[in-house]
């Protein structure tokens, strides 16, 4: 346990993390292990039971610190929003972090976390949680998309109107959550989107802060069908997000994304196509070249061959998957997701 107080409180929401034939995922058991050296450091670390199996809590008991804390939902409440909010409301301190208990922690600095602890004053802190890279096609087609995605969260909180944020790494004020949770407790899925959203509509401070003290890494889904599900929740929560000065940022990339449609089909076009290749081009180009700014140490060279294609044809995949958000209800960990 920490020597010294900390105004940090570790909250985890955990479920499904066990497999039938194995018992507990390995990658469980390499988080609760990477969760030790960040428990030193933290005034607690609670976990909360969203109707894991047995196995589960048998694993944490093994890895489980003098500061740990492990909570259960009852039988009448489930979900990740009722989890976060049952940790929450357990939590002594000023500041809760959330993690997903599907990430690993790594680089932890003990001295560069405590130096960020002391200048501690933003309502939200958007923290980077980046990707690991595989070998199959579909691992590199996510890793590339989440770096976009990853780009676009830094470049618009550096002009201090954030579009996204990564509650599988994220660190706010527990009264903050506590006071807005209910304006959006009935959507099950986007926890730190809508939780943004009130920030920025209450103007609080919003600070991002960029792998000064661990790196936090998550691994791509395993099929293309839970790769949909994903990205079919992601879109749908968009929808019902209030509107915020962020929201000029949402219209902005929506147009310039409608811009690249209509320029694709220019291709075809005589009298167009060597304008529209021209503006395709440097738009792609420019999104690789930023991608690989901000990942050149994550980013090989197969993976920038391969986005090169992928960025020519993403404005039309983001589409397809808005417009399935509007009609069909995705599942995360084995539950289908209400995101009305």
């Amino acid at each position: 346990m920490k020597d010294t107080s900390s105004k940090i409180t570790v909250v985890v929401p955990f479920r499904n993390i066990e497999s039938v034939a194995k018992g507990p995922d390995e990658e469980f058991g390499a988080f609760l292990l990477s969760l030790k050296e960040v428990s030193k450091c933290v005034e607690e670390v609670i976990l909360v039971n969203d109707h894991s199996a047995k196995e589960a809590v048998d694993l944490i008991q093994e890895f489980k610190q003098m500061n740990w804390k492990l909570l259960a939902l009852n039988g009448e409440n489930f979900g990740k929003k009722a989890a976060l909010k049952l940790g929450i409301e357990e939590a002594r301190t000023e500041y809760i972090w959330t993690l997903d208990a599907d990430v690993l922690i790594e680089n932890f600095s003990e001295e560069n976390f405590g130096n960020f602890e002391i200048g501690l004053k933003e309502d939200l802190i958007i923290l980077p949680v980046f990707m690991r890279s595989e070998n199959s096609l579909l691992d590199i087609l996510q890793s590339n998309e989440w770096r976009y995605l990853q780009f676009m969260t830094r470049l618009s909180a550096k002009l201090k109107m954030p579009m996204m944020c990564n509650g599988a790494n994220l660190i706010f004020k527990r009264q903050v959550f506590l006071d807005k949770i209910n304006s959006h407790e009935h959507i099950s899925s986007g926890d730190d989107m809508f939780l943004l959203s009130e920030v920025l509509r209450e103007k609080g401070s919003i600070s991002v802060n960029w792998e000064r003290f661990c790196s936090v890494n998550i691994s791509p889904s395993s099929t293309w069908r839970e790769t949909l599900n994903q990205r079919v929740r992601w879109a749908g929560k968009t929808t019902k997000l209030p509107y915020t000065r962020s929201s000029f940022l949402h219209i902005a990339f929506a147009l310039l994304s409608a811009i690249h449609a209509i320029a694709f089909v220019g291709l075809f076009q005589y009298s167009l196509h060597l304008i529209c290749a021209e503006f395709l081009m440097l738009k792609v180009l420019l999104e690789v070249s930023c991608m690989y700014g901000i990942f050149k140490v994550r980013m090989n060279l197969r993976e920038m061959v391969v986005a090169i294609p992928q960025m020519l044809l993403y404005p039309f995949f983001s589409l397809l998957i808005f417009i399935s958000s509007l009609f069909f209800v995705p599942k995360w960990k084995g539950r289908r997701v209400s995101l009305k």
